[in-house]
């Protein structure tokens, strides 16, 4: 019908132009005729076969079934996993199912995020699809069948092999169930401003201790040092990480959400020091308000030297989206280590994939199978030119320097480092999200910090484990 109507449209036009050429051109009302006449044939000709075309399609859509899925994400809309999800949707439309919709919602900063996920579970109104680490909670939801285990899926149509092992190991759990489908592939890195390092005289630093010192270079010539979501507090206990992995790699981590080890030890008030020289003295001013949006544009605005997030934030550092004294002012380094002695904990970077997503059981058919195989070996294209891939066929984002570098680091992981907000239980998980933020504004001390931490794990972790 498109073609018909483009003709006639044409037609029309000419008729027009004939008409007002009358006075000009005495043999413009014949050619008219004879346009009109030709068109009749023409069209006649065309319409049978445009409308077989037409029924035809129209059959086709018919077969392919009415599926509405929401998905409920903390993924930014500025953010590759958000927009190569809108791709992927767009791409399975026009390819596969014009009759398949998502309704995409975003909740601004990870804790409202989680709390609204425990809403809906709670109130059996579980989303078709939506972010979740492999936490305790997670494999709560998987035992209670409320989330799915994808690998009778994956296994279906192959799909393991389509996926690189560390962005799918992200969402398996302990004992090989896949909780979750991967985003992206990401590692967690410093990124820092190349002219207030030069401007302070500061060098990249490579222990702890010289990383307080570039703080502290930082400072003296007056420029904020790090900037930090305090809304988003696993960007804060990241900080507390860096040391506890360090000096006891992930198994501090493990035995202290089990209780068998303790926040109030060496190393955890090691830890807790550092977050709180970091949060009273280095920390830009008014941190434990600002949501991740406004901590990303603070350091890319040019107003802090150092902001800590993974290579999922990537675009956003890169020239074609800078202000002119940001263009190639940006680079990175990897996660301080320990001054004395050998680390314990090896890896350099934090591996995953951005919070990988997981399928509610309710409403999981034939078609949400469909749509997770397309998604598997499309997801390539989809983020091309906005992050790495977590398949195996991806590409890199872009030829930038700052990219080639940064993929040549991935291609160096040594291990995951767990993560506090993945491994505790619940309610200290909730509980040492807010106490971290006090403890870097300086609001509560050291002490106090480790004995609430280890007074939670001993009243909740071991019935919550047990279950």
């Amino acid at each position: 019908m498109r073609k018909t109507s483009l003709f006639l449209t044409a037609v029309l036009t000419a008729v027009m132009l004939a008409g007002c050429g009358q006075n000009t051109e005495s043999a413009a009302p014949e050619q008219s005729e004879a346009q009109a006449e030709s068109a009749q044939e023409e069209t006649a000709l065309e319409e049978p076969e445009s409308a077989e075309e037409e029924v035809e399609a129209e059959e086709a859509n018919a077969d392919q079934p009415e599926k509405k899925m929401t998905y409920i994400t903390c993924i930014t809309p500025q953010q590759s996993g958000y927009i190569s999800m809108e791709n992927i949707v767009r791409m399975y439309q026009e390819e596969v199912n014009p009759n398949f919709s998502m309704d995409i919602q975003y909740i601004a900063d990870k804790p409202a995020y989680l709390q609204k996920i425990k809403t809906l579970v709670a109130s059996n109104e579980t989303p078709d699809m939506f972010n979740l680490d492999t936490d305790p909670y997670a494999i709560k939801l998987l035992d209670q069948g409320i989330v799915m285990d994808l690998n009778e899926t994956m296994d279906k149509y192959g799909l393991k092999d389509v996926f690189l092992p560390a962005p799918l190991g992200w969402g398996t759990t302990k004992d090989g169930r896949q909780i979750a489908m991967p985003i992206d592939f990401s590692i967690e890195v410093f990124w820092y401003n190349k002219k207030m390092f030069e401007e302070a005289g500061a060098s990249i630093p490579t222990t702890h201790s010289e990383f307080l010192e570039t703080c502290e270079k930082l400072k003296s010539a007056g420029f904020t040092p790090i900037s930090v979501s305090g809304k988003d507090n696993w960007q804060i206990l990241r900080y507390l990480l860096m040391v506890t992995y360090r000096y006891g790699e992930n198994d501090f981590l493990y035995d202290l959400a089990q209780g068998k080890q303790k926040m109030d030890s060496e190393v955890g008030r090691k830890a807790a020091a550092f977050v709180q020289e970091l949060g009273t003295k280095y920390f830009q001013s008014g941190f434990a308000s600002t949501d991740y949006t406004g901590a990303s544009n603070y350091f890319t605005g040019g107003n802090a030297a150092m902001h800590y997030i993974g290579t999922w934030d990537l675009p956003f550092m890169q020239d074609d989206q800078l202000g002119d004294d940001m263009k190639g002012n940006i680079g990175y380094f990897l996660l301080p280590t320990v001054d004395e002695g050998e680390a314990v904990g090896k890896s350099n970077f934090i591996s995953n994939s951005t919070m990988p997503i997981a399928f509610g059981a309710d409403r999981f058919d034939a078609e949400t199978e469909r749509f997770i195989e397309f998604y598997a070996n499309r997801i390539s294209e989809a983020i091309s030119g906005l992050a790495f891939s977590p398949a195996v066929n991806g590409t890199l984002p872009n030829e930038t320097e700052l990219t080639k570098a940064i993929y040549e680091d991935m291609q160096n992981s040594t291990g995951s480092i767990k993560l506090f907000d993945i491994e505790l239980d619940p309610a200290t998980n909730e509980l040492i999200g807010k106490e971290v933020v006090s403890l870097a504004l300086g609001d509560i001390t050291v002490e106090e910090f480790c004995s609430r931490v280890d007074a939670s794990v001993e009243e909740n972790a071991a019935a919550y484990f047990a279950e």
